[in-house]
């Protein structure tokens, strides 16, 4: 049973259909669905809806020219602005880069002075590099394998439970 409103729907299409003109540029509804699109001629520069998205209740969007062209330049007007934006964060970031790698080079000349100046005065500058670098100290040479090794020669040496032990075979 149709409601009064689908019936008003209906008369609406109908009159639509009757009266209207075939439009030069299908809504979307019509265009994706290869209906073709009759409207009611223009009032005051705006399409009315198609007598299918009345016939069915559906907001008719139209794809007239000037609202493509509206959308377009909307968008263009975004894209512009987020360029700009960009270019800003860009320039940013090269100048910040610029002031780290001046700054990396001064350390280095700062360093070679330093160490320069403690050779003249009779330091050995090679002894105290390596008592200040905590990594000198590091077993760099040993792989996973030789960790997980080393892991339980510490377990069979003291073994606090001896089902946690690992039992090796030979």
């Amino acid at each position: 049973m149709s409601t009064p409103r689908s019936k008003e729907h209906l008369r609406l299409a109908l009159e639509i259909r009757r009266n209207g003109l075939p439009a030069p540029v299908p809504c979307d509804y019509c265009f994706a669905n290869n209906r073709q699109c009759v409207a009611m001629p223009e009032v005051d520069g705006k399409r009315l809806k198609c007598s299918e998205c009345t016939r069915l209740g559906h907001p008719c969007v139209n794809m007239s020219w000037v609202s493509l062209d509206k959308t377009r330049e909307e968008y263009q007007k975004k894209v512009d602005k987020d360029k700009q934006l960009l270019a800003q964060v860009i320039s940013r970031l090269m100048r910040n880069k610029k002031i780290l790698k001046q700054a990396k080079e001064r350390a280095a000349k700062k360093t070679m002075c330093l160490a320069n100046s403690l050779r003249a005065g009779g330091d050995d500058v090679d002894a105290q590099e390596s008592l200040d670098c905590p990594a000198a100290d590091a077993l760099v040479g040993f792989s996973p394998v030789m960790w997980s090794t080393l892991g339980s020669l510490d377990a069979l040496a003291s073994p606090s439970n001896s089902s946690d032990a690992p039992i090796f075979s030979s």
